[in-house]
């Protein structure tokens, strides 16, 4: 069964996603703060898309996607063939869509326009809000999430969202260990210090 076939988990599941695809995702999206659509008004929302993998309980996000939409102002549609790109991409991939990132100019809340004109409308698709534009905007708790579920968005409370996502650093180093060589050396050289100190009194 590809991960397309495979059913996404029901009722409450977890989301891990790796650190680099969401500063990434954040990244894209800030963009727009600085694109004037040919307006008077200081910058655009940002729109981009995660994919990724069901399990028994959870999603696994797998990519990023951006559509480098044009600026549009205070709201984003994708044209058709953004979308059927985005579509293409997912069956290439063999990943499922988790969720959908976009800013807004000034607080994190879901629209009536966000409700209606969302990208999917399967139970459990997030869509997650960043306020002034992602400007400042580091962390998941610095947003707000919408859950689609039995025919409407319903906004996670904090606690709802911290329990429900795991934000991870795919790249871990081992912490350097001094050897026993390094170790005495390090010793004899404290015990040089205090013996110098100790002719100066």
């Amino acid at each position: 069964m590809t991960a397309r076939q495979t059913p996404y988990p029901a009722g409450v599941f977890h989301v891990r996603m790796p650190a680099v695809i969401w500063t990434a995702a954040l990244d894209e999206v800030r963009r727009y703060a600085r694109i004037d659509a040919q307006t008077a008004r200081r910058g655009s929302e940002g729109l981009v898309y995660l994919a990724g993998v069901p399990t028994a309980d959870a999603l696994v996000v797998t990519g990023l996607f951006r559509l480098d939409h044009r600026p549009q102002g205070d709201r984003v549609m994708p044209t058709q063939p953004e979308v059927r790109w985005l579509l293409s991409m997912l069956q290439a991939r063999d990943e499922k869509l988790v969720a959908q990132l976009h800013t807004h100019r000034h607080g994190a809340l879901h629209s009536r326009g966000d409700d209606r004109m969302a990208t999917s409308f399967h139970d459990g698709f997030l869509s997650i809000v960043a306020p002034n534009f992602a400007d400042g905007v580091e962390r998941l708790d610095q947003c707000i999430v919408h859950e689609y579920r039995n025919g409407t968005f319903r906004s996670l409370s904090a606690e709802e969202t911290a329990a429900r996502f795991t934000i991870y650093d795919q790249i871990i180093d081992r912490p350097q260990i001094p050897s026993t060589a390094e170790v005495a050396q390090w010793r004899r050289f404290v015990q040089r210090l205090r013996s110098i100190a100790h002719r100066r009194r």
